[in-house]
């Protein structure tokens, strides 16, 4: 572990050679981020870590005034940590968690476990330590067990520095409970009137405002005046109309401002009058969602907003608050890099800020707010990636065949502009993700071998509105797939990519996209690689962890055909004979999302027809491979699967 490094930083630049360029070990690339996240304890006193590597997780306590580890908390072998938190001065909660693959985040268990920095006093304060870890949890679909809502902070203190106040969700009302932080022991406070949603407390900690679904699937919205007032239902929404979600009350605890986004597409913040029932539009980007919000512990409401229209921005609304003044000024210290507040002391006099851009993984500093001193923690996410060998991620934007604005990204090997082997890279999902301006190993290592890489928001992805998302909805075979057809010929069109050396990979839908693009488009593609992907949407919609749950099985009904004929049309199995790119094929046997069944089913309509193809299937392998060796395995055959189809040398 790197330690911790005292330097005051009163200028940081970094300057790239546009024209320096090595190979980077595939290892490198794939290797664990050795640090993910950075909390500092409330007084101050402690940072506390998150590590994780291909078995296990670390929460790591370190003592500031020795610059020593006092503890390191792991769950044990093939478990993880979810979300981690200071409680209060002395007292830290972590999630337990598993994970089902590399394509998604650990998913938490519903066991939340408190300790003292150096390990004592520990208890799991939330949840049954008996339950088996193997257990998928509800998290699994989408909902934790529980939200922590409060920690009862105060602007210089605790409120009560004893409990925190939780949401359970074991019910379909989800009810609040004031919870001990070193007993366990929970009172229940009050039950919402909407289900499977969330609440907002007002400045007195008193439950104001409650937001979820009905028995019907409408999205609802309740607001009552007071804890001795009823409930009133100020909203009721047909799904996928779009929702009123609330951040926080007015400085004056009037009105409410909130996400909102049933009267446009695009969501905005507005400012709702509970009395007058009126959403008044504070702001609304004009292509994109708002990702974010930015806050000041002090004040109510958010002092800023984030949007990705290409590269991030942060649209300030209160340009006076302090911490969005020393944020400014930081994001000067640090040029062409994205700053943003990772954690902070309760009085907010140091900040822990991560740094990080497209080309650098980042890490993580300590900033005084009286005195301006910065400190390097020396807790770099990959610090053995050296930001000047690493390519540019530039935003792109340009028309599909119907006039519909599709954003992306590309990234280029350094010193390369044109006549370029190119891979378009399809993101998973595919409905409510997007790809983002950010560091991406394997945009970087695909380019660090001499391929420009291609990443689009096709439509049906998030953040661009809920049109765009409803856009792309029954449309996984046709629309979906010529938006990337589309951005391929832009390429080709600019001079950018040369049209016989073009090459389209995915994983989860983006494995789909990547099979069903070499039917649609047999002849634009030399070869095609997909990843845990879903191949035959017959059997996607009956075998596996999705559709066998209510939210899931909903889910499918709203963006698949249920026509037979058309869900064969959809079906890359059924359409083997139409392709001929060359494919590389690889999954995990124990992958029950993009289920193994679907390898089978395409592997077996490909062996039917004699149709040849490059495989990597892995018997201990879920959606996404997590051993390390595995994975490092996979990325050195596909570079030799690339090299061979449309060599970048």
């Amino acid at each position: 572990m790197n330690s911790l490094k005292n330097i005051v930083i009163s200028i940081f630049l970094l300057s790239f050679n546009l024209f320096l360029s090595s190979e980077v070990s595939v290892g490198d690339f794939f290797k664990d981020n050795e640090f993910n996240s950075v909390q500092i304890s409330p007084n101050g006193q402690y940072f506390a870590t998150y590590m994780e590597d291909e078995d296990t997780s670390r929460i790591v306590v370190i003592e500031r005034s020795t610059n020593k580890i006092i503890y390191a908390h792991s769950f044990g072998d093939d478990m993880f940590h979810g979300r981690y938190m200071w409680l209060n001065n002395e007292r830290i909660g972590v999630a337990a968690a598993k994970r089902f693959g590399s394509l998604a985040s650990p998913r938490e268990l519903g066991q939340f476990l408190a300790f003292n920095p150096d390990g004592s006093k520990m208890k799991m304060i939330i949840g049954d330590v008996t339950r088996k870890a193997t257990r998928v949890s509800r998290s699994s679909v989408g909902r934790s067990y529980f939200e922590i809502v409060d920690r009862l902070l105060e602007d210089d203190g605790y409120l009560d520095e004893n409990h925190i106040l939780v949401n359970f969700y074991e019910k379909s009302y989800p009810t609040l409970f004031k919870v001990n932080v070193y007993t366990g022991k929970k009172t229940k406070l009050s039950t919402s009137p909407a289900q499977r949603g969330n609440i907002l407390l007002d400045k007195d900690k008193v439950v104001r405002v409650a937001w979820g679904e009905n028995n019907s699937n409408q999205n609802v919205f309740y607001y009552r005046s007071s804890a001795n007032s009823e409930w009133e239902l100020h909203g009721q929404y047909d799904y996928g109309k779009g929702t009123i979600t609330p951040l926080s009350f007015t400085e004056d605890g009037k009105n409410l401002i909130v996400m909102c986004s049933i009267n446009k597409s695009i969501k905005g913040v507005c400012e709702y009058d509970p009395k007058k029932r009126e959403l008044i539009e504070k702001f609304r980007h004009p292509t994109v969602d708002i990702e974010f919000a930015i806050w000041q512990r002090d004040l109510e409401e958010p002092i800023g907003l984030v949007t990705y229209d290409g590269k991030p921005e942060t649209i300030w609304l209160n340009k006076e608050a302090a911490n969005g003044k020393k944020l400014r000024a930081l994001e000067k210290t640090f040029p062409g890099y994205v700053v943003r507040e990772a954690s902070s002391t309760i009085k907010e006099d140091e900040l822990v800020i991560s740094v990080a851009n497209d080309r650098d993984p980042g890490g993580y500093y300590v900033f005084n707010t009286i005195t301006n001193e910065l400190k390097d923690l020396g807790m770099n996410r990959r610090g053995w990636i050296k930001a000047n060998q690493m390519a540019e991620m530039e935003p792109i934007k340009f028309n599909a065949r119907d006039g519909l604005e599709i954003n992306g990204y590309l990234t280029r090997p350094i010193g390369a502009k044109s006549d370029l082997p190119l891979v378009m890279m399809v993101h998973g999902g595919p409905h409510g993700v997007r790809d983002y301006w950010r560091y991406n190993s394997e945009a970087q290592f695909l380019a660090n071998r001499g391929y420009a890489v291609m990443q689009l928001n096709y439509r049906g992805s998030g953040g661009y509105g809920r049109d765009f998302l409803q856009s792309g909805f029954l449309q996984w075979g046709t629309t979906m797939q010529d938006d990337l057809t589309d951005g391929i010929q832009w390429a080709v069109n600019e001079g950018i990519a040369d049209k016989d050396r073009l090459c389209i990979y995915g994983a989860s839908y983006g494995g789909y996209a990547a099979l069903m693009s070499s039917v649609r488009e047999p002849d634009l593609y030399k070869c095609a690689i997909g990843y845990v992907g879903v191949y035959d949407v017959e059997s996607f919609t009956s075998v596996g962890n999705i559709p066998n749950y209510r939210a899931g099985a909903a889910y499918l009904k709203q963006v698949i055909p249920e026509d037979k004929e058309t869900r064969k049309a959809f079906s890359p199995s059924k359409q083997v004979n139409k392709i001929k790119a060359n494919l590389f094929l690889v999954h995990g046997k124990m992958d029950r999302q993009a289920h193994f069944k679907n390898y089978e089913i395409l592997t077996k309509a490909l062996d039917n027809i004699g149709k040849d193809y490059k495989s990597m299937v892995k018997d201990k392998e879920e959606h996404g491979f997590v051993i390390e060796e595995n994975r490092i395995e996979l990325y050195e055959e596909m570079i030799k699967f690339l090299d061979e189809n449309i060599g970048a040398g």
